[in-house]
Formats: structure tokens, C-alpha cells, sequence
């Protein structure tokens, strides 16, 4: 994508954000439905429809944060970036999947990466508008799951549904271990984007009311207490921004094996940095954000539900001090 087209799309991208933000908790379906049509309207699921694809991993990665930035209760994860990726790389190991029905993603009930019983309790991830979900295992073989009722999450701006393979079993294709590989570190890199962007507005937020808020007739954001905390939440998000981005810039120029060790590496840091930022976040705001009618309790649980989908900082850090494997051995990060 040129240049001057990616600010394009993302400037279209963040002026949806700031017309369909949700102020609080409460969004109704006709409200996830009104935003959802406008969302598809600026036709950002064709990025990764094709190959090559039209937006590179970086590009996305970037459109993953703004999304980010704000509490919306719309799918963009699911159904614009992680499914479209998988039928991409199915269509280039020459399997090509008709676009019958618009995809999601499946994942464990723990939201984690699924592994090779497609029979397990499954659930499809930020399902809203979406049709179906995609199964990928750990030998990468790709079916096609039925979705059923909701499903319960902690995050309430993301819709989660039951997820059941269909009957006939319909098998899409199979992915080969290096695609595997560059899929699980494209949807690591995607995740932690998204998680990046909430953790750096939530912490604009707050440095913003610190400025703002006054006690004792001065600005609380005078008091060093308070400084050194808005501190260190800008160094966390900083510290997983550059992870992030490092990760997104191995998908496109490096081998699958060293992107999914960056992309490993990034979550990791997201997971831990991102939390600490929002928490910090948190204390700055005092007892307004503890409020359910004020917007931080999204944040906290966008960042607090995103540190556990597809795998987490135990499991991660563990993946990354096993010797390096071959392309055969495609361990679930």
C-alpha cells in the first residue's frame, strides 16, 4: 500500500472510531449492528484477501492499534485480519476457500490456540457480524465451525459465541508447518497490536485528567507521586509498542521461524506491559474508574481478557527457552 492510501485508510479507520466509540458498557444490538455495517463499509477486509496481499503486516498492525485505541464493540480482529489471513494462506498452498460465508476465528474455551481435537469445547472469537469460524489445529488442518449462542467473556465489548464443528465435517485445507508458523505469529503480532493501542490511549487518558483534576489548588499531575506513575505507564507501552512493531516488520521480511519467535516475545512483553499501563492508568483516574458508568473498566478488560487469548506470559516465556525446533515441530506458542 502507498504511503499516502495507508493514511488514508487509517484517518478512515480512526474517524469510525471516534463516531461509533462505546461511553459505557451497555451497547445493544441494534447499536454493535449500526456500527458493525459502518465498519464493513470501509472495505478493510480485502487487506489480506489476496497475494500478495494489498496491506502489509506493519500496515496492519498499525490499523490493529488505532482500532485499539478506542471501546468498540465491533469485530475487526476476528473477522477483518485473523480469518481473512488463514483462507490467504490456504489459497496459496493450493487450497483455495470460497468466501461463502464471512469467518471468525476458534479458539479453546480459554480462548487459547486450538490444538488437534476439533471435537473439544471451542468458542468463535470477536464473532460479531461474523458467519462462521475457522478451526486451525496444530497439524494445520482448517475446517469450518457452526456458531452457536453467546458465549460468556469478561470482556463485554467482545462478542464470543459457542463454536461446534458442522455436520458434514467440512474441511477447508491444510496449512504446512511453515504457514502454521507465520499464521500463529501473524495472530500474536495482530492481538498484541490491538492491546498496544488500548494501553497507550487509556494512558493518554489519564496523563490528560492528571493535567485537568486539581486537589490542594494545584493539578494533580504536579505531585511526583503521580508523575513517576505516568512515567512508568509511558515507558511499559513504549517497551511493548516497539516489540510489537519489531514483530509486525519480521512477518513481512523475515522466515516464519524468526517471526514467530519476535511475534512470542512481543505478547510476552504486551501482556505484562499493557496490564501494568492500564492499572497505572487506573490509580491516576482514583475512584471515578471504579465506577461502571465511567469508561476505564473497558480498558482494564480489554487488556486483562487480551493478556490470556491464544496463550499467555507463562506458556510463552517457556515456548521461548526450548531449543529451537524444525520446521516439523510447530509447538502452540
Amino acid at each position: 500500500m502507498e504511503p499516502e492510501e495507508f493514511l488514508l485508510v487509517r484517518e478512515a479507520l480512526r474517524a469510525f472510531a471516534a463516531d461509533h466509540r462505546c461511553a459505557a458498557a451497555g451497547v445493544g444490538q441494534a447499536e454493535r449492528t449500526t456500527a458493525q455495517k459502518a465498519l464493513d463499509g470501509l472495505g478493510l477486509g480485502e487487506l489480506r484477501r489476496s497475494t500478495p496481499p494489498l496491506a502489509a503486516a506493519q500496515e496492519c498492525g498499525l490499523l490493529a492499534e488505532e482500532y485499539g485505541r478506542q471501546p468498540l464493540a465491533t469485530s475487526f480482529l476476528g473477522t477483518v485480519l485473523l480469518a481473512p489471513e488463514v483462507l490467504r494462506l490456504l489459497s496459496a498452498a493450493g487450497h483455495p476457500a470460497p468466501y461463502e460465508s464471512r469467518p471468525t476465528v476458534a479458539l479453546t474455551r480459554d480462548l487459547r490456540f486450538t490444538g488437534r481435537d476439533s471435537h473439544a469445547d471451542h468458542v468463535a472469537w470477536d464473532a460479531e457480524g461474523a458467519e462462521s469460524a475457522l478451526w486451525i489445529g496444530d497439524d494445520g488442518i482448517v475446517r469450518a465451525f457452526a456458531l452457536g449462542g453467546p458465549a460468556p467473556t469478561t470482556d463485554l465489548l467482545r462478542v464470543v459465541r459457542e463454536a461446534h464443528p458442522q455436520t458434514p465435517d467440512p474441511v477447508l485445507g491444510r496449512l504446512d508447518p511453515k504457514q502454521l508458523q507465520a499464521w500463529r505469529a501473524w495472530a500474536l503480532v495482530m492481538v498484541s497490536s490491538e492491546l498496544v493501542g488500548a494501553a497507550a490511549s487509556f494512558v493518554e487518558q489519564s496523563t490528560a485528567y492528571a493535567r485537568d483534576r486539581s486537589q490542594y489548588g494545584r493539578p494533580i499531575g504536579s505531585f511526583q507521586a503521580v508523575r513517576h506513575l505516568l512515567a512508568d505507564a509511558a515507558v511499559a507501552v513504549e517497551s511493548c509498542a516497539s516489540a510489537t512493531r519489531y514483530a509486525a516488520w519480521c512477518l513481512d521480511h523475515a522466515d516464519p521461524d524468526t517471526a514467530l519467535a519476535a511475534a512470542r516475545v512481543a505478547k510476552a512483553e504486551v501482556d505484562v506491559s499493557a496490564v501494568e499501563a492500564v492499572y497505572a492508568g487506573m490509580q491516576v483516574f482514583g475512584g471515578i474508574a471504579q465506577t461502571w458508568e465511567h469508561m476505564a473498566h473497558l480498558y482494564l478488560r480489554r487488556v486483562r481478557v487480551g493478556a490470556t487469548v491464544l496463550t499467555g506470559t507463562a506458556d510463552l516465556l517457556s515456548t521461548l527457552a526450548l531449543p529451537v525446533h524444525g520446521p516439523e515441530g510447530v509447538e502452540a506458542p
